[in-house]
């Protein structure tokens, strides 16, 4: 049984800590983004090249790089971008501006995102102020790796926004419109693919239908931008970056698995950076972790916790996804009050706490797949925080 008087001071001293790095972070980090050396990089030069008549190219990694010292600023090799193409459409009224005025610009249309991913998902999270009252506004604005999201221009407060919304649908029994939110998340398709499987494993038919519809819109679009040929060239680049991927693809793609807060980070340093061990450890537990979550109760957040784990590409701005289904386990064990609540509540802390641990550690990132699998385990099927009982005794 949760004791809430017990918990809450370190639950306030916890938020007030995370606030204050990820504040650090952010002046630290603001700066250097306003050189061009962060993730918005590659994102604005998207929608520069489609704007300005050159999306055949958008795959290719040499004119990318020429575009990229060109609008944004002079570097050594370039931030290739390797999402379907039908996002750089959101990038290309951006593109009209500067980079500096339009990484500002994308910086508050970020932060209007988050604030409205909170407001969505509030009802959601209203138990957690038993604990404290802040405490699901803190969920949002002091974990780490949302901070890095805005601060890098990433698009994963985007997807956060989508999953959030389809989580919603879903717990309303709207599975269409539920998976038709979902499809429009393929610009990371690592997430959304795993979350598709095991709805279909749970045959849950109309959300599949949902996603199948979007989906096709946005591979359409995506096929119309770049052509048959630079689609072939994006398709040739992500099997450079998974099945052949090696030393050689390192700088080229900027991808470190170590730093993968996931199944592959944790396997590629267990394996020693073997790349046929890696994808032998990553196969075995990423089959376990889909099976078990499989043999659960139908639920969204869980779902994308278990595409967290076996995404094949990963980045520590993308584990801001992680608000949804923390928010929803905390907030469902503290209205159950049950056996597992005490096991939920530490190991939701050790995930919340562990970026910002795990950075000044060297960033270790690879390590939070570990209490991430544990959630997972020890996930016990939670009803919406909605349909639980309102009467909490803890």
């Amino acid at each position: 049984m949760l004791r809430k008087s017990a918990i809450r001071p370190f639950v306030i001293a916890l938020a007030f800590l995370l606030f204050f790095l990820s504040l650090c972070g952010a002046l630290l980090g603001i700066p250097l983004a306003m050189r061009g050396t962060v993730d918005f990089r590659q994102l604005y030069t998207a929608g520069y090249m489609v704007r300005t008549g050159h999306r055949s190219e958008l795959y290719d990694y040499d004119r990318t790089e020429v575009f990229q010292n060109q609008v944004v600023s002079p570097a050594d090799g370039a931030l290739p971008f390797n999402h379907l193409a039908y996002e750089s459409l959101l990038y290309a009224p951006l593109s009209i501006f500067k980079y500096r005025t339009a990484y500002a610009l994308f910086f508050g249309i970020n932060l209007g995102i988050l604030a409205g991913s909170f407001w969505v998902l509030r009802r959601y999270l209203s138990s957690l102020r038993e604990l404290w009252t802040p405490l699901p506004i803190a969920i949002f604005a002091c974990f780490l790796p949302v901070t890095f999201a805005l601060v890098h221009g990433q698009d994963s407060i985007i997807l956060l926004a989508l999953m959030i919304s389809a989580a919603v649908m879903v717990d309303r029994g709207k599975d269409l419109r539920g998976g038709i939110l979902l499809g429009l998340t393929l610009f990371k398709f690592q997430y959304a693919l795993p979350i598709v499987l095991l709805f279909i494993v749970w045959r849950r038919w109309r959300f599949i239908s949902g996603f199948a519809l979007s989906a096709a819109v946005v591979i359409s679009v995506s096929l119309w931008i770049t052509g048959l040929g630079g689609f072939v060239t994006y398709a040739h680049s992500l099997v450079e970056m998974s099945a052949k991927f090696s030393s050689v693809y390192i700088d080229r793609y900027g991808i470190r698995p170590q730093f993968m807060p996931n199944v592959r980070g944790l396997a590629y340093m267990v394996a020693n950076g073997s790349s046929l061990a890696t994808h032998a450890i990553v196969l075995v537990l990423s089959g376990l972790v889909l099976a078990w979550t499989a043999s659960r109760r139908p639920s969204l957040p869980l779902a994308l916790l278990a595409a967290l784990l076996v995404s094949y590409h990963q980045l520590i701005s993308d584990m801001s996804l992680m608000v949804l289904p923390l928010g929803w386990a905390l907030s469902g064990a503290i209205v159950e009050n049950g056996r597992n609540s005490v096991w939920t509540t530490a190991i939701a802390s050790i995930i919340f706490g562990g970026p910002a641990v795990l950075l000044l550690a060297g960033d270790r990132f690879y390590l939070l797949a570990l209490p991430v699998m544990a959630l997972i385990v020890i996930w016990n099927g939670q009803r919406s925080p909605l349909m639980a009982s309102p009467k909490l005794s803890i």
